[in-house]
C-alpha cells in the first residue's frame, strides 16, 4: 500500500511541476517515506525517484521570398518558403534533439491579381539547394512532403523537423530547412 501511495504522490508532484518548458527540461521529484519499527525506532528512510522530459513548444520560423518586387502583367513571379525550426538560444548545444514540430502544414494562398503558374509547385528538404520534380499532384513525393495547388491555395504536408533544423549558425550539423516554390504570373 505504502508503494502505491509513493508512486501517486511522485507523478503527481512531476505533472504539476512540469509548468512551460523551453527546449528540453528533465525534471526530478524524489519522494520520501520516513517511519518507526514496532519498538517506535526510526528506520532509515526510503526514497523513490522519477524524472520527467518536458519538451517545448515547437517554435518554427517561416520566411517567404519572391525573385521580383514588381512588372507588368504577364511577369512570372518565383516564391520560396523556407520552414526552419531554430535552435532555443537559451538552452546550450540542443541541436537535432528529440523535441519535433510534428503535422506541419504550410498554406500560401496565392495573391489577389496572380494566377498560379500550373505545374511550378516543388520542394526541397537542403535549404533550396536542389529539388523536387515540380508537381501539384497530393502524394507521392519523395522528399516526404505532400504538395498540392487548389483553387490558389497552395497546401504542403511537410515531414516532421527537429530542433535546430535549418539553423546553421547555431546547428551546422543538424538537417537543412525545408523550401517550397511555386510560380505564379501577374494577371
Amino acid at each position: 500500500m505504502l508503494r502505491n501511495k509513493l508512486n501517486f504522490a511522485v507523478l503527481s508532484a512531476v505533472m504539476l511541476t512540469a509548468g512551460a518548458a523551453n527546449a528540453v527540461t528533465t525534471i526530478t521529484n524524489t519522494a520520501t517515506a520516513n517511519f518507526n519499527n514496532e519498538a517506535a525506532v526510526a528506520q532509515t528512510a526510503v526514497l523513490g525517484s522519477t524524472t520527467f522530459t518536458a519538451q517545448s513548444d515547437p517554435v518554427l520560423a517561416v520566411v517567404k521570398t519572391g525573385d521580383k518586387a514588381s512588372g507588368p502583367s504577364g511577369t512570372v513571379v518565383t516564391w520560396q518558403i523556407r520552414v526552419a525550426y531554430p535552435r532555443i538560444a537559451d538552452v546550450p548545444l540542443i541541436c537535432g534533439d528529440d523535441s519535433k514540430a510534428t503535422s506541419v502544414v504550410i498554406t500560401d494562398p496565392i495573391p489577389a491579381g496572380f494566377t498560379y503558374s500550373a505545374g511550378t509547385l516543388r520542394v526541397s528538404n537542403d535549404d533550396g539547394a536542389t529539388f523536387s520534380a515540380a508537381t501539384d499532384a497530393v502524394g507521392g513525393d519523395p522528399l516526404g512532403f505532400d504538395v498540392s495547388e487548389s483553387g490558389g491555395l497552395v497546401t504542403a504536408n511537410c515531414p516532421d523537423l527537429v530542433e535546430g533544423q535549418g539553423d546553421t549558425v547555431n546547428c551546422a550539423t543538424s538537417p537543412d530547412a525545408l523550401v517550397i516554390e511555386l510560380q505564379a504570373t501577374k494577371n
